[in-house]
C-alpha cells in the first residue's frame, strides 16, 4: 500500500552502500527500497497469519481443545518438557503427532536421532520431510556403523550438507571410496556448516580437500553471503584466493576501497567472474550504471555460471537500469549472455531477451526464439499464456498473420490469466470472458475423512494454527492432485473458517488447468464505501484482497500490516481521518472495519491517477513516489504515445510488476463472478484508459 511503503522506504538509506542484511519475512528489497512483499501465486510469502484463529466448528474434545492449546504455547515458547508432558494428557493421536511432529522439526528441542527417524517412518506423507530428515542427519547416532548409516540413507539423497558428509564418510568405509569422496567434496564447496562441524570434517577428511575444493568452497560462501564462514574459510586458502576473496569482502564493507584494491589486482585475479560480478554490484549500487553494464557483460562472458538465480536478479536489475537509460542493445546483450539453464530465472531470461528485441530494437526474428524458449520452459497456464502472447506479438510483426493468430489463440486458452485475457482481447473485437469453471464435485466423504492428513487438518483448524494448516493443505493437495480431492480439501477449510487456505489450495490446482472459481476467487459482502468521492468497483477491491491477503482476516505482516487488506495502523490512522471513518486500531483486524479503510486508500489513489487501475495498483503496492519516477522514465500508460502493456513490462520491482497484472487479470474475472454471468472483457479499457 502506498503511505504503508513509504513508511519502509526510509529504512533503504541504512542499507545504502552496505550488504543487505536478510530480511524478516513479508520484506523485500529492490534496489534501495525496502517494501512490503504481496501474496503471489505459488509461493509462501506474503503476510503471515496470526497464530490462532477460532475455527468454524468444533473437532476436538473440549477437554482436548484446552490440552493442546496449552501444549502448543508450550512449544511456541520451546518448552518440550511441558509441550510433550501436556501432550501426553490429550486423547487425540494426531493432536498428539503434532506435537512430536514440532518437536523433532525444532533443532533446539534436543530430540535425539531415535525418535525423529521414528516419526519419519510412521509419518511419511506429513510435510517438511526434507527439513526432518537434515534434523535427523544432523543427530545420526554415532553408535551407527558405516554399513548401517548407508542402508539408512537407503536411495535417498542426503537433505543436508553434514548429511552428505556422513554418508561420504560410510560409503568411503564400506568400499565405494570414489562415490564417498565425491560427496564430501561437494558438501564441502556447497554448504554452511557450524564452526564445530568445520572442524570436525576437516580433522577427518582433510586430505580430500584439495587448494581448488577449498577454493570453490571460499567463493560458493561468498555467494550466499556466509561471511563469518568464509572468513574463517580463508585460512586453508591460497595466498591468491585470499586476495580475491578480501577484495571481494572490502567490496561489501568499503566499496571505494575494494574498488581500488580490485584494480591492484593481477590481470589474472583481475578477470576472475565472480569478482566482475561483484564488482559490477557494487558500480551499480554507488549508481555508475555505464560500469556496472560493462562489469556485468564481462562476468557474464566466462564460461562458469553457478548460482544462476543470484546472477539472474542482478543482471535483470543490470539491464533494466540499461534500459531506462535508453542503451536498448546493451540491455539485451546483458540479458541474452545470462545463459541459463533452467529454472524460473531461465523462464524470466528468455522473457526480458525476446521482449527487449522485439519492443525496443524492433528486431521480431531476434526475439521469436526467445519466446519459443520460454514456451518450453514453463508449464503453467499464466507462464504458458505469456509465451504465446509474445509469440504471436512477434510472428505479427514480421507480418505472418496465420501463426500470430494462432499463437493468441493459444494465449486465450487460459482466458484467467493477464495475458490469456490480453490475448482474446487480440483476435475478438467484442471479447466476451468465458472461464471453464470446474464442479465442484467431492470425493467420497468417507474416505477423505480417513485419511491422516485430514484428521490432522481438522485438529490443527480447531486450534486455529493457520501457518501449519496451509502446510499440510498443500500437502494434502500435492499428494492428492485429483479435482475430486482438491475440490473436497478446499470445501473442508471454508466450512471451518479458512477461506484463505481454500484460495492456496485451489490455485494449486489451477496450475494443472482446473478451476474451482468458487475457492480461487472466493465472493464476500463488501460494506458500504465511507470515503470521499466514489468507491472503487468492487470487482477490483475483491481483486486487491485476494491479491494481499488471499482473504484472511487475521493476516499480519512481518512490519506490522494488518488486516484483509494490509493496513499499517499509521496508514489507517491518515485514511480515517480523510474519510471520515473513525480510528479504532484494535479493530484492523475486522473485515469491515479493514475494507472501508482500504477502500479509502485505494479509492485516493485512483483519485490521484486519473482513475487509471495500472497506476493506482502500482501505487497501492509500491508507492506514489515511486509510481512518480516510472512515468519520468518509462512514460503515462495513459498517453496514446505509451503501451500500457510495455509500461507494466517496465516496472524494475517484480513484486509491483507482478501484482499490478494480477490485479488486472483478477478485476476481469471478479466482474463475471458478481454478475453470475459471461461479460464483455474489459481488460483493454482499463489498461489504456483514462487518458491524462
Amino acid at each position: 500500500m502506498a503511505m504503508r511503503t513509504a513508511i519502509l522506504v526510509a529504512a533503504a538509506a541504512i542499507l545504502a552502500g552496505a550488504q543487505a542484511p536478510s530480511l524478516p519475512p513479508g520484506l523485500t528489497q529492490n534496489g534501495t527500497v525496502i517494501m512490503m512483499q504481496p501474496i503471489q501465486d505459488g509461493s509462501e510469502s506474503g503476510p503471515e497469519s496470526s497464530g490462532e484463529r477460532h475455527a468454524g466448528r468444533a473437532f476436538l474434545s473440549q477437554p482436548d481443545h484446552d490440552i493442546f492449546t496449552r501444549a502448543f504455547e508450550a512449544a511456541d515458547h520451546g518448552d518440550w518438557t511441558a509441550a510433550r508432558a501436556l501432550a501426553a494428557q490429550g486423547r487425540d493421536s494426531a493432536a498428539k503427532r503434532l506435537v512430536e511432529w514440532r518437536y523433532s522439526l525444532d533443532k533446539n528441542s534436543g530430540a535425539p536421532f531415535s525418535e525423529i527417524d521414528a516419526f519419519l517412518r510412521a509419518n511419511p506423507d506429513w510435510p517438511m520431510r526434507d527439513t526432518l530428515a537434515a534434523r535427523a542427519e544432523a543427530v545420526l547416532d554415532l553408535n551407527m556403523t558405516p554399513a548401517q548409516i548407508v542402508a539408512w540413507f537407503g536411495n535417498r539423497q542426503p537433505a543436508s550438507g553434514i548429511g552428505k558428509i556422513r554418508l561420504g564418510e560410510a560409503l568411503i568405509a564400506t568400499g565405494r571410496a570414489g562415490a564417498g569422496r565425491e560427496m564430501i567434496r561437494e558438501a564441502w564447496i556447497k554448504s554452511s556448516f557450524e564452526p564445530e562441524q568445520e572442524l570436525a570434517i576437516v580433522q577427518k577428511d582433510g586430505a580430500l580437500l584439495t587448494p581448488d575444493i577449498d577454493r570453490q568452497r571460499l567463493n560458493n560462501l561468498l555467494w550466499h553471503d556466509d561471511v563469518s564462514g568464509a572468513k574463517r574459510e580463508l585460512a586453508r586458502a591460497t595466498i591468491e584466493a585470499q586476495r580475491l576473496a578480501q577484495t571481494r569482502l572490502l567490496l561489501r564493507t568499503n566499496p571505494v576501497a575494494g574498488e581500488r584494491e580490485a584494480q591492484d589486482l593481477s590481470a589474472d585475479l583481475a578477470s576472475d567472474p565472480d569478482l566482475l560480478f561483484d564488482r559490477a554490484r557494487t558500480a551499480r549500487r554507488a549508481g555508475d550504471n555505464p560500469r556496472a553494464e560493462q562489469l556485468m557483460l564481462r562476468a557474464l562472458a566466462a564460461t562458469r555460471h553457478d548460482n544462476s538465480p543470484k546472477l539472474w536478479a542482478e543482471t535483470n536489475i543490470v539491464a533494466r537500469e540499461a534500459l531506462k537509460d535508453g542503451d536498448y542493445r546493451t540491455a539485451y546483450q546483458l540479458v541474452d549472455h545470462c545463459d541459463l539453464t533452467s529454472g524460473d530465472a531461465l523462464s524470466e531470461c528468455e522473457f526480458m531477451a525476446g521482449w527487449i528485441a522485439l519492443r525496443f530494437l524492433k528486431e521480431a526474428r531476434l526475439a521469436q526464439p526467445h519466446f519459443q524458449k520460454l514456451e518450453a520452459a514453463v508449464s503453467r497456464p499464466i507462464s504458458l499464456a505469456r509465451a504465446h502472447y509474445w509469440e504471436g506479438r512477434s510472428y505479427e510483426a514480421l507480418g505472418d498473420l496465420a501463426n500470430a493468430w494462432e499463437q493468441y489463440h493459444l494465449a486465450a486458452k487460459a482466458p484467467a490469466t493477464y495475458y490469456g485475457q490480453i490475448a482474446l482481447a487480440r483476435i475478438d473485437a467484442t471479447p466476451v470472458l468465458h472461464i471453464q469453471d470446474k464442479p465442484a464435485e467431492s470425493a467420497n466423504k468417507a474416505e477423505f475423512e480417513q485419511d491422516d492428513l485430514v484428521h490432522v487438518m481438522r485438529v490443527l483448524a480447531d486450534l486455529g494454527q493457520v501457518g501449519l494448516l496451509r502446510s499440510f493443505a498443500l500437502r494434502y493437495a500435492e499428494l492428492h492432485p485429483e479435482p475430486r480431492q482438491m475440490a473436497s480439501l478446499s470445501q473442508m477449510l471454508v466450512e471451518s473458517g479458512f477461506r484463505e487456505v481454500a484460495v492456496r489450495v485451489a490455485k494449486q490446482a489451477s496450475y494443472a488447468n482446473v478451476l474451482f472459481l468458487t475457492y480461487t476467487h472466493p465472493v464476500i459482502d463488501v460494506p458500504a464505501y465511507r470515503g470521499p468521492g466514489s468507491g472503487p468497483e468492487t470487482a477490483v477491491v475483491l481483486g486487491l484482497i485476494r491479491q494481499e491477503t488471499e482473504f484472511d482476516p487475521a493476516a499480519v505482516s512481518a512490519p506490522g500490516a494488518r488486516g484483509i487488506m494490509q493496513i499499517m495502523p499509521a496508514t489507517a490512522r491518515h485514511t480515517a481521518a480523510v474519510a471520515g471513518i473513525p480510528f479504532r486500531p484494535n479493530d484492523l483486524s475486522d473485515p469491515t472495519y479493514n475494507m472501508q479503510l482500504g477502500m479509502a486508500e485505494f479509492a485516493g489513489d485512483l483519485s490521484d491517477w486519473n482513475g487509471s487501475l495500472v497506476l493506482a495498483a502500482a501505487a497501492y503496492n509500491a508507492g506514489p513516489n515511486n509510481v512518480k519516477k516510472w512515468l519520468n522514465s518509462n512514460g503515462d500508460p495513459r498517453s496514446p504515445a505509451c503501451d500500457p502493456i510495455d509500461w507494466i513490462e517496465q516496472i524494475p520491482f517484480n513484486e509491483t510488476r507482478n501484482y499490478v497484472q494480477r490485479i488486472i487479470e483478477n478485476t476481469q474475472i471478479y466482474r463475471n463472478r458478481l454478475a453470475g454471468r459471461d461479460l464483455p472483457l474489459k481488460i483493454m479499457a482499463d489498461l489504456y484508459a483514462p487518458n491524462p
